[in-house]
């Protein structure tokens, strides 16, 4: 028997959703029992990661004209 590692595991999750997604017909939902292959990713808050976005956009040491 052969055995997974997490990272492998995602990765193929992942390209059996893309799969599913890729033969259904448009505006159909796509639902994939996840169980624990995401079980050890990072949970990062949107709103953490909004505020730090713009706190960047406000350095005023960044050049963002280009």
């Amino acid at each position: 028997m052969a055995y997974e590692t997490k990272k492998q595991q995602r990765e193929r999750f992942i390209a059996e959703f893309l799969r599913r997604l890729r033969e259904a017909p448009p505006g159909t939902r796509v639902y994939m029992r996840v169980g624990d292959v995401f079980k050890d990713a990072d949970v990062v808050s949107i709103d953490e990661l909004r505020a730090a976005r713009e706190g960047a956009d406000d350095d005023p040491g960044e050049d963002t004209s280009r």
